[in-house]
């Protein structure tokens, strides 16, 4: 029996052209079937309205409080704004099930309503072109725990090798509102920085971005590293 070369390797090349092109409809049907339905919650995250667009982020001075055992956080941030519009309402956004608790600009307390992952602070007028006042939050509550890190964002609470505590938290795609109040958009970088403080009990190491500038005990038991 004698065959041609040419023809077998012909043959082999369409019938591997065929099992390509069967697993590229596949692998399209399969990312068609996961597409994701966009919400409201994700128009409010992801686009720059009138209330986001009217102030510009100078600096975040954050302090959180993890709480291991509780899987929440407590903590307050303080926002330095400078005003480039003219609005009374403003959009910070801090993903559920996290609370904020209060909002005041300079010493005056703002009423705010919510809208799924973000809050409207309401103004009595609208704050002056062209100056800087901060926006103090304080939030807490119960936070989003990770499922299937770091493939998808939210808190991580598990334990080392020798079982000790470990938390960390997972937002390059998830967004920095998953753990502290914030404009969480990425076209407004703080200009002037932000810094972290992080307090934990004493038999606990707090890790952040930037350099260690302090290490104090501020009541029995608790350690704020900033």
């Amino acid at each position: 029996m004698t065959f041609s070369f040419n023809g077998c390797h012909k043959v082999f090349f369409a019938v591997v052209l065929v099992i390509l092109n069967g697993l590229l409809q596949t692998s399209s049907a399969q990312l068609n079937s996961q597409a994701k339905a966009y919400t409201y919650k994700d128009t409010l995250r992801g686009t720059l309205l009138p209330e986001r667009t009217w102030w510009d982020v100078r600096h975040y001075a954050i302090h959180v409080e993890p709480d291991y055992h509780q899987k929440s956080i407590k903590g307050k941030v303080d926002i330095l704004i400078k005003i480039v519009g003219t609005r009374t309402v403003m959009q910070i956004d801090l993903q559920e099930p996290m609370q904020l608790e209060k909002a005041y600009w300079g010493d005056e307390a703002l009423s705010y309503t919510r809208k799924g992952n973000a809050y409207f602070i309401q103004f009595k007028s609208a704050p002056a072109i062209g100056s800087e006042e901060k926006l103090a939050l304080k939030f807490s509550g119960q936070v989003q725990v990770a499922v299937r890190p770091p493939w998808d964002g939210g808190w991580i609470f598990a334990k080392d090798k020798i079982g000790r505590p470990w938390m960390s938290v997972a937002c390059q795609g998830l967004g920095a509102s998953v753990w502290f109040p914030c404009k969480d958009h990425q076209s407004d970088e703080p200009d002037l920085g932000a810094t972290l403080k992080i307090s934990v009990e004493d038999s606990l190491v707090a890790v952040g971005n930037g350099r260690l500038k302090s290490k104090e005990v501020y009541e029995p038991g608790k350690t704020a590293w900033e």
